[in-house]
């Protein structure tokens, strides 16, 4: 590990441009403004980064291996266990067996909304529930969370955002699901008491890989007690290349840390959740940045970057 980190770590010290691309989620969710943000602390350091619009966390585990120009991707903790436990996707699964963490990111809660007749759970079997569109993060963690939980609904609907609240408001479906920190922008401008919905509760021991978490009441307007339930973690990947693009996404993960005060003060707010040294169980770290962390490098005194706009 000592060779390997000092070969990094030489690399590292030679400014020299690099091209390279993350891809990161639709163009109005949180994914995409922290590769953005990304992209703004590492361009300093000769790193051109484009920051790519996704369909989500399956087509980000493909892309991380197979698009040209991408060696990053942002996607939801629990899509390792989507992969193992419930795909029959042969490449996906071996290109899964060779994914690697660079940093955990913040977490996400899952929302269940529903009608008031639904409390938990379980009252999902036999009910119509708009799951999000295929392959999507909310679709694999509602298929990840009925497998584990033993749910039957009595249809998969593939909706997601507006479309599933308006199905949920006309009574087309039953529930909804969406991961989403809370509050998430859907539900907190485009609901009301006068909707009748709630949150359902996500309380089953079965789903021991999920943080356990509670959206605190009056989280929403309408939301009058506390809500448990469950959270993924946003997670930074990366394939586990070797020689040069190894060198590379260690440089971008070494930038990262050096900057993170400047990435609370000035980017995305989720950037205050973000602890670079969790462990995220079942998630290995890459052993290009890990060897770089054996090395940590001194507090800076002052801002690392300076943005131009």
């Amino acid at each position: 590990m000592k060779v390997l980190a000092s070969a990094i770590l030489l690399v590292l010290s030679v400014s020299a441009p690099q091209h390279m691309g993350i891809v990161t989620g639709n163009v109005t969710g949180t994914y995409i403004k922290i590769g953005e943000d990304i992209k703004k602390v590492v361009e300093p350091s000769g790193i051109s980064l484009d920051v790519l619009e996704s369909a989500g966390s399956i087509q980000n585990v493909f892309d991380v291996r197979k698009k040209r120009g991408v060696q990053l991707g942002i996607v939801q903790s629990d899509v390792l266990e989507y992969i193992r436990d419930i795909s029959d996707d042969r490449e996906l699964k071996a290109i899964a067996a060779k994914l690697a963490a660079i940093y955990p990111l913040y977490k996400e809660e899952v929302h269940v909304l529903g009608g008031q007749s639904l409390k938990t759970l379980q009252d999902l079997n036999d009910k119509r529930v708009a799951i999000g569109p295929e392959r999507s993060g909310t679709y694999l963690t509602a298929k990840t969370i009925f497998f584990q939980a033993g749910i039957t609904p009595s249809k998969e609907v593939y909706l997601g955002g507006t479309e599933a609240l308006d199905a949920l408001r006309k009574g087309d479906i039953d529930a909804m699901f969406y991961v989403a920190g809370a509050p998430a922008t859907l539900f907190a401008q485009n609901t009301t008491a006068d909707d009748k919905f709630q949150l359902l509760e996500l309380d089953d021991k079965a789903l021991d890989s999920y943080l356990t978490t509670v959206i605190p009441a009056g989280t929403y307007k309408w939301q009058q007690s506390d809500v448990k339930t469950v959270a993924v973690k946003a997670v930074l990947i990366s394939f586990s290349y070797a020689g040069e693009q190894c060198q590379n996404v260690a440089k971008v993960a070494k930038i990262i840390r050096e900057n993170k005060a400047w990435l609370d003060a000035n980017g995305h707010p989720k950037w205050h959740e973000v602890n670079l040294d969790e462990k995220l169980p079942k998630w290995p770290q890459y052993e290009c940045v890990a060897a770089t962390q054996e090395h940590p490098q001194p507090k800076p005194k002052g801002p690392m970057i300076k943005i131009v706009h």
